[in-house]
């Protein structure tokens, strides 16, 4: 009895003091603000994590933080270096430990930055990411994985040759610690690794992008964006910069990126070619009524299906940045074709950028339309996708793509195309109604090509809400 007493009291003087606030709340997801800006749509609450800690970014020398479940709200004042605890009480039963740490912005746009982009749109390779991605090539599973790496291409047989003397480095081992648990999904007749390894992935290759070689070969952040996929996981995945970059001096990767520049070359010319993201940011400017100062695309040769985006606002300068696969030309297809087909991946990542933040409004909405959630998206395919939110995003983004179809393309280009987009997004995504989906909102805008995007959202709400109670 006397062992029990000293390891109980041992356990409360080792957790935190969590005796200043408490939320209350039914909910399995909140949303946190800044300064009133959104900074986590849906952050979810964890009750194993002790003490789960948020990262505020402040400003100001004194910031507002709430946490809402859209009923009950629980604010703080919070000034940079500060750390506040508190407890969430989630059905009246389970308690999760928070901490809100306050930190300086992620984001740092200065004048020079500013110009050197405004108005732009970069496309490239860079040589932090690429360094990165082969890393997670080289994990022994990635031949298996059916989503993550092309691992068809000759390029991919030359890094596994050239890398083949490295592969017991530690870099290798830190990667294969966080992408793990390769399981095979029924519905996509493969294997995928979790979806905890996923979100590892997105954030490295995305991080890394933000990082450049310096004059001494050391891996630096370059100053203007810390985190690229900040929030996408537990941690930043450049907190290991210093493995990866001495295991680009012992394999010599800055060579074998050197020798690669005219394949290189070659890519970023086909995609160019084959995506014309001026026309694209041009007709969603129109649509959506706002847009972005700048637009970066980032991609590696070894990258499949696993895409992303993230947009970044600093100093009165808004920047979006794309993570996508390498656009290949189909000899088979008609150039009409080809450009549907390779400007479809880009366009669905832009339009992110303009349909969550107008989704940012109806989030209440959103939950009610499609709260049932196994009509809408297919459990065992659609994980990352926890929340209505962003199930409702995914189908608006690539309705949105049929839109932009209709206005840019002939009839008979838009009706090849459509059925293979269709299937796509409802069998093999699994997305299960996005098919009635597009039909509806194609139809509708059909109409009125000049509908207001706030108005054509809620027609689809509507709607969506009349197919959500259908049993």
């Amino acid at each position: 009895m006397k062992k029990n007493v000293i390891v109980a009291l041992f356990t409360l003087l080792a957790m935190p003091s969590f005796a200043q606030k408490v939320l209350h709340t039914n909910e399995k997801m909140l949303e946190i603000k800044v300064n009133g800006k959104i900074s986590s749509k849906s952050w979810a609450i964890n009750s194993k994590i002790k003490p789960d800690v948020f990262m505020a970014e402040v400003s100001n020398e004194k910031s507002e933080v709430i946490y809402s479940d859209g009923k009950n709200n629980l604010s703080f004042d919070l000034k940079k270096g500060e750390t506040i605890d508190f407890l969430i009480i989630q059905n009246k039963k389970d308690t999760a430990y928070q901490r809100i740490i306050g930190i300086a912005p992620n984001v740092n746009f200065t004048k020079d930055y500013i110009n050197k982009y405004k108005g732009k749109t970069e496309v490239a390779i860079p040589e932090v990411s690429e360094l990165v991605n082969i890393l997670m090539a080289l994990h022994p599973d990635a031949e298996k994985e059916i989503n993550m790496f092309d691992t068809k291409t000759e390029y991919y047989k030359q890094v596994k040759e050239y890398f083949k003397p490295y592969l017991n480095h530690p870099a290798i081992d830190t990667i294969k610690k966080y992408i793990t648990d390769l399981q095979y999904i029924e519905d996509y007749k493969g294997n995928m690794f979790s979806n905890t390894s996923y979100r590892y992935y997105y954030a490295l290759k995305m991080n890394a992008c933000a990082y450049n070689f310096d004059k001494n070969g050391e891996i630096k952040n370059n100053g203007n964006i810390g985190q690229m996929a900040k929030g996408w996981y537990t941690f930043d995945p450049m907190k290991d910069a210093k493995v990866f970059q001495d295991f680009a001096k012992v394999s010599n990767f800055r060579v074998f990126y050197k020798n690669n520049q005219p394949y290189y070359t070659e890519l970023l010319q086909r995609y160019n070619q084959l995506n014309p993201i001026q026309k694209m940011q041009n007709w969603l400017d129109k649509k959506f009524g706002f847009g972005y100062g700048s637009y970066a695309v980032y991609f590696s040769p070894l990258i499949y299906g696993a895409h992303s985006t993230s947009r970044f606002e600093d100093n009165g300068f808004t920047q979006t940045i794309m993570f996508i696969a390498r656009a290949d030309f189909d000899s088979k297809l008609t150039p009409t074709q080809n450009e549907l087909l390779e400007s479809r991946v880009v366009f669905t990542e832009i339009d992110h950028n303009y349909v969550n933040p107008v989704s940012d409004k109806y989030v209440k909405q959103i939950n009610e339309a499609l709260s049932n959630r196994k009509k809408w998206a297919k459990p065992t395919i659609t994980d990352m996708y926890e929340s209505p939110y962003k199930v409702f995003n995914e189908y608006m983004t690539f309705a949105v793509y049929i839109l932009y179809v209709h206005d840019n393309y002939s009839k008979t280009d838009l009706d090849k195309y459509l059925p293979e987009l269709n299937g796509m997004m409802s069998n093999m995504r699994g997305f299960a109604k996005f098919t009635d989906f597009n039909q509806v909102m194609l139809a509708k805008y059909k109409e009125n090509p000049s509908i207001n995007m706030t108005d054509l959202y809620e027609y689809m709400l509507d709607w969506c809400k009349k197919e959500n109670e259908i049993d």
